[in-house]
């Protein structure tokens, strides 16, 4: 039931919800513990507070931690490789893998609403994309 009124300074005093960021879990590598503190410290304390969004976390780090391994590989790549067929077989392979990786690294960023987009409100989105009501007085 609730209470009218101010609260108390000893109901002010009593700590509610959790009591921090969430530590990586141990079945992280370093670099993707790493990811995982560095997206932790980006948001919000209770925004990983579920099990669920902690999992998604777990997932997206990986991703991202392997898309990051792919690119360097990529970057190592000498040109003088691609003058063979294999060497441009393996080239496209390895786009191909960071392209998947990089995909799966946006899909789980966008079910934790990690991006810009996937915070937007729809009513906010359609007002910004309207364009602005012109007026008759208003005639160039």
């Amino acid at each position: 039931m609730l209470k009218r009124g101010r609260k108390s300074a000893a109901e002010l005093a009593v700590i509610q919800g959790s009591f921090g960021k969430p530590e990586p879990p141990d079945s992280l590598t370093p670099t993707q513990a790493e990811i995982w503190r560095k997206t932790v410290a980006s948001e919000n304390v209770e925004f990983f507070r579920s099990a669920a969004a902690r999992g998604l976390l777990v997932d997206y780090c990986r991703h991202r931690d392997a898309a990051e391994n792919i690119a360097g590989i990529i970057n190592s790549f000498q040109p003088e490789w691609m003058k063979s067929a294999e060497g441009c077989k393996r080239y496209h392979v390895l786009l191909k893998m960071r392209e998947l990786e990089t995909r799966g690294a946006v899909a789980m960023a966008r079910a934790l609403r990690l991006t810009n987009q996937s915070r937007y409100m729809p009513e906010t989105a359609a007002r910004a994309a309207k364009p602005a009501t012109v007026m008759p007085w208003d005639d160039a």
